[in-house]
């Protein structure tokens, strides 16, 4: 006989073999035609739309798949996977894949967490891969996979999934996202910071601050999730934030921490900006959802229409507003923010963030390359530069009024344009 150890030995064995032989199965292939998915075999015992009384009034915003425990659910069409934290009520333990055009798919109720995952944060999957297996958690009264598809924060219902309909996994559903290139996916770190005419700091995704010829306040804190996605510093340099994909703020030197961890976002937070005062500031989704704190103002947010994600917002010198920014170069202006320009042509990768010029009066944006687009008083000094180790994930416009600025990539190299060079931070792997 088996004793308790060896039994959860081997059920975690014959697990994870399940789990490698359906990931590479030949159902699981890139997908071109726009066409989702089903996410599972099973009856459908809640529809998408209809009224619910409990656990309090609301609208059912899915498709429930019923199925027994540790049934396979696959992703529904090809995308990076975005983890949640497991919540006591609603979802439960759940995943979002992100798919180009604003689409996301939403899986919840699984034997898998944002903590023991099957495929990890910030994958890229597959139509028909394997993700998670049926569990029962959250707000679930019976074992199913709780299904979502949504563009643009609306959830959009099939027509022809009634209580009843019989699924068959891995086969065409109602909804078609359209059949549009892909964007290519942005993950990037903290990034770099350009602090003072001779200073700039780094932040990598794992929380490590590089601080050259600035102020060291502190890093590399412990027990966030996610990874860093974006820093400030503060006004004057005494202190900086760090901003985890989940929202958490870590606050060092003067800086004050003055709210974080949202709830509610689409796909995951990735970057922040914030307010002159170093009292407040926002972060923003990769959906293009603001969340305000402090002094700094909600000014709109959540714009329909755009391509890619959103990968970048950067506040006015005065605070009174924002621009948004996607992997496709699209620029959204908020509050006194004015459009400067945007949507370049001819980049080879995606765009990956902005910086603005000391009077806000212009910005540049910046390309994987280092492709530099220039736009209102920002003034174009170089890029693209060649031998990149990794691709570059961040630039930083000078703050003294001089026009230049520093690019770094996802290795930590530096490309300094009109602005010393300082070195490269070693001793790490991880993304900046």
């Amino acid at each position: 006989m088996l004793t308790p150890v060896a039994r959860i030995g081997l059920r975690s064995t014959i697990k994870l073999l399940t789990a490698l032989l359906l990931t590479t199965a030949p159902h699981a292939q890139a997908a071109t035609d726009g066409n989702l998915w089903w996410p599972a075999d099973g009856i459908v015992s809640g529809t998408c739309g209809e009224p619910r009384l409990l656990p309090h009034p609301h609208t059912h915003a899915g498709t429930d798949i019923a199925r027994p425990a540790s049934t396979p659910v696959y992703a529904a069409y090809d995308g990076t996977v975005v983890w949640h934290k497991a919540e006591s009520a609603g979802y439960g333990n759940y995943l979002d894949i992100a798919h180009s055009g604003g689409w996301v798919t939403r899986y919840a109720h699984l034997a898998e967490s944002s903590t023991e995952p099957l495929v990890p944060n910030g994958a890229t999957v597959t139509r028909g891969q394997l993700i998670g297996h049926t569990a029962m958690n959250g707000d679930s009264t019976g074992l199913h996979v709780h299904f979502e598809a949504i563009k643009n924060n609306i959830v959009q219902c099939p027509a022809n999934a009634g209580r009843g309909t019989t699924i068959t996994g891995r086969t065409p559903s109602p909804i078609s996202i359209g059949t549009a290139t892909t964007p290519e996916v942005v993950q990037n770190g903290g990034g770099v910071h350009i602090t003072g005419a001779n200073s700039y700091t780094d932040v990598s995704s794992t929380g490590q601050v590089y601080a050259w010829n600035g102020g060291y306040y502190g890093g590399s804190p412990t027990g966030y999730t996610g990874r860093f996605v974006d820093a400030k510093v503060a006004s004057g340099g005494g202190g900086y934030w760090l901003l985890t994909s989940a929202g958490q703020i870590y606050a060092y030197g003067n800086a004050p921490y003055k709210g974080g961890s949202p709830t509610g976002y689409l796909q995951e937070i990735v970057a922040m900006a914030a307010m002159p005062d170093n009292q407040g500031y926002v972060m923003m989704s990769a959906g293009g959802q603001i969340y305000a704190y402090g002094t700094a103002a909600y000014r709109g947010g959540s714009p329909a229409g755009y391509s890619g994600r959103f990968v970048d917002v950067e506040m006015t010198p005065d605070g009174g507003g924002y621009w948004l920014l996607t992997s496709t170069g699209q620029v959204y202006s908020y509050g006194n923010a004015q459009y400067w320009g945007g949507s370049p042509a001819g980049y080879s990768r995606a765009i990956v963030a902005m910086s603005p010029t000391r009077d806000g009066q212009g910005y540049v944006l910046v390309s994987k390359a280092g492709e530099i687009y220039a736009y209102g008083n920002a003034q174009y000094i170089g890029g693209s530069p060649s031998g990149i180790p990794g691709e570059i994930s961040d630039v930083s416009y000078r703050t003294d009024g001089t026009p230049g600025y520093v690019m770094i990539s996802t290795t930590g190299a530096h490309y300094a344009y009109n602005t010393p060079w300082l070195g490269n931070p070693g001793g790490t792997t991880s993304i900046f």
